[in-house]
């Protein structure tokens, strides 16, 4: 008798939980390195590959539709072929150390994979994205394996110690496992009877895990969302008062040497106070897109650990707590963590917020064009020579190795909706989002505006809590009262 082929077994991940029977809700659940490690890489994935994982639809104010804007935006605006896939599919500085998860979250992610031009006869060109362009006018589609990674083989995977046991609260504080924090917990819940309380082990799998980090970005309860709740059952995120969030917002201070203004026009409807679009150049729309490759704990760190992304706040200052070499491996891991760095090449020149971008790797590539090494090797596996190549840009026109560089071209203006649509400024869609919209064209309003450090934090912000982003940052309601602060002149409306 013929064999029956099996399907591969999904790797799955076991969790203990105490559960309050009474109110059907997680008390904490008890673990080891290997979720505590998932958890926290969530803090490295930036944006742009949490919203492609999550199926565009993160519940993350107006950023789904910022990444949409990506997709749809036509391929001549973009510097080079490499840039859209560049925004919708962004690199992580932490990928390598991620890839050893016992889950893996993103499968597309291929640290080890970088790619050659084929038509390069010199073997010139090493890009960390496909589709770069050569010096030579092809592009960068040839896979090339790496021999491996100087300083990670043989290291411990993740970012945590293996030898300590965990708990983790419904809303994601990590902890060590302790008698008292456990007792601590419960008394926070107001539970005095213990017979209303019960274990219980649930196995993860990898879709399990990806509907905890969408629940994580929105709600308080995740743990109790994913494993006690039916999916049809969950409430939706309570809107956010975000004019309030941003109004109350301590400002950032701002570094003398920082006086980069980005200029725009703001169309203002008279009669409800609303930004209906804005024009602007490509600099803002860099900006905006740059959203995108942000990891999740550097978009954290910014905003000052108040994102009012649901419970990750709780997971950032998780690492605070274990930054004994006790319990995270490394200064390294720590660093990551707390404040992740963007992937080599995903900077933009004008970019306000700081975000540190992480040194790019000279290479070392082999005379048979289909391995690589980091290492300081002078022979792949198949016994060639090797010699080092600088990754280039993905993002320049000449395939420098220089950083920087931006996205989008500086092919005059771009519209951009209070929803955070993005596309080429076109007079007769500015027309179908005023009759959309239900404005009178009478009833606009121009107003010049220039945007700075402060402004481009709002706007991040309210990216990740609003469905209308331009009209809670740039409301006339606040311009009287912005105006001497950090927008400068706008001229003033009428009295009347």
């Amino acid at each position: 008798m013929a064999a029956v082929a099996t399907a591969p077994m999904t790797p799955k991940l076991s969790l203990k939980l105490l559960i309050d029977k009474e109110r059907n809700r997680v008390v904490f659940a008890e673990t080891d390195k290997d979720f505590v490690d998932i958890l926290f890489s969530f803090l490295t994935l930036p944006m742009g590959s949490i919203i492609r994982l999550l199926g565009k639809k993160t519940g993350v104010g107006s950023m789904d539709r910022l990444y949409e804007s990506v997709a749809k935006f036509d391929e001549r605006c973009f510097k080079t072929p490499a840039c859209r896939a560049m925004l919708l599919s962004p690199r992580s500085e932490a990928e390598i150390r991620c890839k050893g998860l016992a889950l893996e979250l993103d499968e597309e992610s291929e640290p080890w994979i970088y790619y050659r031009c084929l038509s390069s006869r010199s073997y010139c060109a090493v890009s960390s994205v496909f589709g770069a362009r050569c010096p030579c006018g092809g592009t960068t589609e040839a896979p090339i394996l790496a021999l491996g990674w100087q300083g990670c083989e043989g290291s411990e995977n993740g970012f945590v110690r293996d030898s300590v046991n965990f708990i983790v609260s419904d809303d994601l504080v990590v902890r060590p496992a302790s008698i008292g924090a456990s007792l601590a917990l419960i008394n926070e819940l107001g539970i005095d009877d213990g017979n209303v309380l019960e274990k219980k082990t649930v196995h993860l799998n990898r879709e399990e895990v990806l509907n905890l980090l969408k629940r994580a970005l929105v709600s308080n309860i995740p743990l109790t969302d994913v494993f006690l709740q039916e999916p049809d059952t969950i409430d939706c995120a309570e809107k956010l008062p975000t004019k309030n969030i941003i109004q109350a917002r301590e400002k950032p201070k701002i570094s003398s040497d920082n006086n980069l203004k980005i200029p725009m026009k703001l169309f203002l409807s008279k009669d409800t106070d609303k930004v209906v679009y804005a024009e602007a150049s490509e600099e803002l729309v860099d900006l905006l897109f740059s959203f995108l490759t942000f990891p999740l704990g550097s978009i954290i760190k910014l905003l000052g650990k108040r994102s009012s992304l649901g419970c990750m706040d709780n997971l950032y200052k998780s690492v605070e707590l274990l930054s004994s070499p006790n319990y995270l491996i490394s200064n390294e891991c720590k660093e990551m963590l707390s404040s992740p760095k963007l992937a080599p090449f995903f900077g933009v020149d004008k970019q306000l917020l700081h975000i540190e971008e992480a040194f790019p790797l000279s290479i070392k590539s082999c005379a048979c064009k289909t391995c690589f090494s980091f290492s300081s090797a002078t022979r792949c596996l198949h016994g060639h020579n090797v010699s080092s190549f600088n990754l280039m840009n993905p993002k320049l026109q000449n395939s420098g190795i220089e950083r920087g560089g931006g996205y989008v071209k500086g092919m005059g203006w771009f519209l951009i909706t209070d929803e955070m649509e993005v596309s080429p400024l076109s007079p007769i869609t500015s027309v179908h989002i005023i009759n959309k919209l239900m404005v009178p064209i009478s009833g606009l309003e121009e107003v010049t505006a220039s945007l700075g450090e402060a402004e481009a934090l709002d706007l991040l912000r309210a990216c990740l809590i609003s469905d209308e982003v331009l009209s809670d940052v740039f409301s006339p309601n606040l311009l009287r009262l912005l105006q001497q602060n950090w927008l400068g002149f706008f001229p003033c409306k009428s009295d009347g």
